[in-house]
């Protein structure tokens, strides 16, 4: 019963395995067999069953239908490799928005066996709870594009406040605009295409982007279209996202962790820096951009599309992720102090550009942005 249960997907409780390991003692007449907490232990041991947490939910319906979305996922990396072959993979892209949390931590940290309750401090419990978007684009030949576009979550509105405009966090690399959720709606989309996409993209594109349904006005998609560009839009199909939109397979995942050990560092050595303000925010996703914009990581941002094979016969080319260039490198190894003279405070970030080890105030404080490759 419990492999069949386990199959289904179906939760199971010690209680689910007392239960059937009685009825199975009833069917064969076993009326002296008792069912006993060392028993229900022993057997799980036996079975290697062990209690796990959840990690995704599913309907029935779904996994009914898994065996489709593998096969319609299929169909379309075959699709986009052919507009690849087309085009070329510096004019088919990938763009797609991601939640982040005014502040966001590490799930896990080290703490005393046998600990009930693991406890964290952070800066603000509330901004934990409220979220902006942000939306990069990346092509096929591992590019990140600037600008960054941002959305951030205001009491306003889709517009700032004037004192608001006037003393906002601006940088080359971000545009930003603000909606009542923090998330993106049409309005914000004709703004992303106009002052993001054509600007900065090549006449004749393919654009890889969700199944979000404002991405299917056409209407919308046509009036931002300037005269004499073409885009082919490709949505990805309905819950395959993890299986072949690049930034889902092998991008947002980075990005997260990168702004998590930023977080995790400030809040452990207390430094005195509100990081889930607006303008530090912004900065953060200014400076995080302009990182993982180093032609350093060109080759992980090419594995979003490598692995759900858009390329055929790809070889592997061992790269860092910007999380063990930048908190584990060689250089913060061998000078455990910042770079800047005459500083001597301690390393935080080695810089994805020039190498420079730097600590966090010369990193984020100064606004250490760099475009000088060493």
């Amino acid at each position: 019963m419990h492999m069949q249960a386990e199959g289904e997907l179906t939760i199971i409780h010690d209680c689910d395995l007392t239960k059937w390991a009685r009825d199975a003692a009833g069917e064969v007449e076993l009326s002296s067999f008792r069912v006993s907490k060392h028993w229900i232990q022993r057997f799980k041991k036996l079975n290697n069953i062990g209690d796990r947490k959840i990690t995704e939910y599913v309907t029935r319906r779904m996994v009914e239908n898994e065996a489709d979305r593998y096969i319609a996922a299929a169909d379309f990396v075959q699709y986009v490799k052919e507009l690849i072959t087309s085009y070329g993979p510096d004019c088919v892209l990938n763009a797609d928005q991601s939640g982040f949390q005014y502040e966001i931590h590490s799930g896990r940290t080290l703490r005393t066996r046998g600990t009930k309750k693991v406890k964290a401090c952070v800066q603000s419990i509330s901004k934990m709870t409220h979220s902006y978007t942000i939306m990069p684009i990346i092509d096929a030949n591992g590019k990140l594009f600037s600008p960054l576009f941002i959305v951030m979550k205001e009491v306003t509105g889709d517009t700032f406040g004037p004192q608001v405009q006037r003393d906002l966090f601006t940088a080359p690399n971000i545009l930003v605009t603000a909606s009542s959720s923090g998330k993106m709606k049409k309005e914000h989309l004709k703004v992303w295409l106009e002052e993001v996409f054509f600007p900065h993209v090549g006449d004749r594109t393919v654009l890889v982007i969700d199944s979000w349904s404002t991405y299917k006005n056409t209407a919308l998609l046509d009036a931002a279209t300037p005269e004499g560009r073409h885009v082919q839009i490709v949505t990805v199909p309905p819950k395959t996202t993890p299986l072949c939109q690049p930034l889902d397979v092998f991008g947002f995942r980075m990005w997260k962790t990168f702004v998590r050990k930023i977080w995790d560092w400030v809040v452990r050595d207390d430094i005195q820096c509100e990081l889930h303000l607006r303008n530090a925010a912004l900065k953060l996703q200014s400076l995080v951009h302009n990182q993982f914009s180093s032609p350093r990581f060109r080759e992980m941002w090419k594995v979003g599309w490598t692995h759900p094979g858009y390329f055929e016969n790809d070889e592997h080319v061992e790269f860092k992720t910007p999380s063990q260039f930048c908190f584990e490198s060689d250089a913060a190894k061998e000078n455990h102090r910042c770079s800047v003279a005459p500083c001597e405070k301690t390393h935080f970030l080695t810089c994805a550009w020039c190498k420079a080890t730097l600590c966090f105030e010369h990193f984020f404080q100064c606004n250490h942005f760099c475009e000088v490759i060493n």
